[in-house]
């Protein structure tokens, strides 16, 4: 552990740094480094996002798969919230991951897309480049193995922009996994020729990534390159290569994983098959038996175990140790399915959160809509009105207009034609407003305009507009023989409601079918 790691806990740095010492634990492969750095800065509201995305990372790398979902679902939502796409990216990357490692693998391609789009979106090329690796892995393991190479290539580009040579590495690396399975594809399919120098291929992008994993001093990504080499190299015929490039590398368990130590275990194991050498295959095997760091290692070391004791001509050690290999096999199914299970359960909690929250937000979007805006017209209500009014009444105008003899309507054509009739003058209100304007039923048969920035001269013009517009209307393929008119009273300033009031009143009692603003700004049909 560093001494900036420790002096950046005992002296409460601020959480950039915390999270830039955090990322700098992950890429030495020390996820609990990273986890306890990125947690002390997940207080932090404005860090909280991207913290657990780390942590989410960490928990993965450590196999708590129900926890990392968690940390990487939560870490999405408040990116989201807070409009940041290339947090929402990663994050929704690590959720891929979780689906990936837990056999979901379509809902893991769902989700690693929408993380790509958001992290291309997001114009950030260090979002995009880890992304496109959890692509690119969910690719490999739907063995669409063209897809992968492209999207490594894509990313190693990207990586060697921006400077970033441990992701060059690590792309250069992936894809070679990629193209090795197309050289094996190409044996398949009888065609030795293609078969090597795809291996080849393969081998020279593995040999980049180790020499890169070398220049910066990573051991993890520089043994993972040299295992994967010596396999190309034993696929291409050089099979002694591939052991002396092993043999070149020293394996120390005070310096390396577990699982680098077994992978390159199994790698040699692999080799000796392939060279006859059964005896020095089932030694290495067994070792990495022994050594597996978990039960998913030791039942690929089990059943490669089985493999060379039964060509080494020993049945009753191959049955054993298929034996063993079933019973790992066992095992390991139903650590799956009750880890998938506490996985499901995770997102279905979050899904019914997500959902109890949009219902919340749907039910006070309703009653907001149902408290401001009226049922018949939806126009807004008189509660609106008045709040509008409440704000502020200055630089405003008002018309309140009257439905002329509505009553006669509904006596002699039925109140279903008299709502009718106050749905369609809604309709025409809203043709007739300005934007910004906001038409209302003030009650009954009787309506309102707010004018905003208007003056009397204005609102008296923009209320005859509409009086000529009820006026006109084809009201007959309503109901035959309907004809409807409204009377208008337009006022401003501080009274403007109560002196709109009386110039409705005015206009009614002049022969209704008009204006009525100022004395000298009347409007008659």
């Amino acid at each position: 552990m560093s001494s900036g790691f420790d002096a950046a806990l005992a002296g409460g740095a601020p959480p950039p740094q915390l999270l830039r010492l955090a990322r700098e634990r992950l890429a030495v492969s020390d996820p609990e480094g990273a986890r306890e750095l990125a947690t002390a800065a997940a207080d932090d509201p404005g860090a909280r996002a991207e913290a657990l995305s780390i942590i989410a990372m960490c928990r993965r790398l450590r196999d708590e798969y129900p926890g990392a979902l968690a940390a990487a679902q939560e870490a999405a939502e408040l990116a989201r919230a807070g409009a940041d796409p290339a947090t929402e990216g990663r994050a929704r990357s690590e959720v891929a991951r979780v689906l990936l490692s837990t056999g979901e693998t379509s809902e893991a391609l769902e989700e690693s897309t929408a993380a790509l789009t958001l992290a291309e979106a997001s114009g950030d090329l260090e979002a995009v480049i880890p992304v496109l690796a959890t692509v690119a892995n969910v690719y490999l393991v739907m063995q669409q193995f063209d897809l992968v190479v492209q999207l490594c290539e894509r990313g190693a580009e990207m990586a060697r922009l921006v400077g970033d040579e441990l992701a060059q590495g690590v792309m250069l690396d992936t894809g070679a996994c990629a193209v090795t399975a197309l050289a094996w594809a190409a044996r398949a399919n009888g065609d030795e020729e293609a078969a090597l120098a795809i291996a080849m291929d393969a081998a020279e992008r593995s040999r980049a990534a180790m020499l890169i994993g070398r220049r910066l001093g990573h051991r993890r990504n520089e043994a993972a390159a040299v295992a994967n080499l010596a396999e190309e190299l034993a696929f291409a015929g050089r099979a002694d290569e591939g052991l002396r490039l092993l043999d070149s590398w020293e394996l120390d368990p005070a310096l390396d994983s577990t699982y680098t130590i077994t992978h390159h275990l199994d790698t040699r194991g692999q080799i000796h098959l392939a060279l006859a050498r059964y005896d020095e295959a089932v030694a290495v095997f067994a070792r990495a038996l022994e050594l597996a760091e978990s039960k998913s290692a030791a039942l690929t070391a089990a059943e490669h175990l089985a493999e060379a004791y039964e060509k080494s001509g020993d049945l009753g050690a191959a049955l054993a140790a298929h034996k063993r290999f079933h019973q790992l096999y066992c095992q390991v199914a139903s650590e799956r399915a009750q880890r998938n299970a506490r996985v499901a359960a995770v997102r279905m909690e979050t899904e019914l959160a997500k959902a109890t929250a949009e219902q919340e937000r749907l039910r006070a979007d309703g009653l907001l809509r149902i408290s401001l805006e009226d049922p018949l017209t939806g126009l807004a209500n008189r509660r609106r009105l008045d709040d509008e009014l409440t704000a502020g009444k200055d630089g405003h105008a008002i018309a309140l207009i009257d439905v002329d003899h509505f009553k006669r309507v509904n006596d002699q054509h039925s109140h279903q034609i008299g709502d009718e009739v106050l749905r369609e003058l809604a309709a025409l209100l809203r043709a007739g407003c300005r934007n910004g304007d906001i038409a209302a039923r003030y009650g009954g048969e009787e309506f309102a305009v707010l004018f905003r920035s208007a003056d009397d001269a204005e609102a008296v013009e923009a209320a005859e507009r509409i009086r000529r517009m009820v006026e006109n209307h084809p009201w007959d393929t309503i109901a035959a023989g309907l004809r409807v008119t409204v009377s208008i009273g337009v006022a401003s300033g501080a009274d403007l409601l109560a002196l709109a009031d009386l110039r409705l009143y005015q206009a009614k009692n002049a022969g209704r079918n008009r204006v009525i603003g100022l004395p000298s700004l009347e409007v008659a049909a």
